[in-house]
């Protein structure tokens, strides 16, 4: 049996856990890749840090973008043609902020992060996770939208999201490496 129609099979079967299992193993190597790759930690490697983020993106990230997924499937129909896609990924910018900034807020809280310091990770490094978000997941999204179907999407989507968490990992993380310093 291939690996793809083996995902498949798990994914029919267990559609959330599968997801929150994929999203997890994301956010895994996007924290290591962050820490040894971007941040050059390497014998310094921060495993709770990683922990946490394998948490958030479990329990967080993969439950709501599996709820989005559906959501505008539901609003806007199965149809993967290109302006079905464009209101779809509309759908998902209004919710961009939800996951970067919750992905943001959890991370802080399980760090026990002032309520300060999480209202100046809001303003300062939310506004520009998003903004670079949407330049990752837009034509991500396109192309997710356009091409692939329903039960792939989170799979697929994982594929990129491997890459934009080595950033928001690292982007999240910036002030609580400076305040150690």
């Amino acid at each position: 049996m291939s690996a793809m129609r083996w995902y498949s099979s798990i994914l029919t079967r267990h559609p959330f856990l599968t997801n929150m299992l994929t999203t997890g193993s994301v956010f895994f190597l996007g924290d290591m890749l962050s820490q040894q790759a971007v941040e050059r930690k390497r014998t310094k490697h921060d495993l709770e840090r990683t922990v946490r983020s394998v948490g958030v993106g479990a329990v967080y990230i993969a439950p709501l973008v599996t709820f989005l997924y559906n959501l505008v499937d539901k609003c806007f129909g199965p149809s993967q043609a290109p302006l079905n896609a464009i209101k779809k990924i509309g759908l998902f910018s209004v919710f961009s902020p939800l996951t970067s900034g919750g992905f943001v807020v959890i991370n802080s809280l399980l760090q026990r992060k002032s309520a300060d310091y999480i209202t100046k990770q809001l303003r300062e490094d939310v506004p520009r996770i998003v903004l670079t978000g949407y330049k990752v997941w837009i034509p991500t999204h396109f192309l997710l939208l356009t091409l692939i179907p329903l039960q792939h999407r989170v799979l697929l989507s994982n594929t990129v999201g491997v890459l934009w968490t080595t950033y928001m990992t690292h982007a999240a993380h910036i002030h609580s490496h400076q305040a150690t310093e």
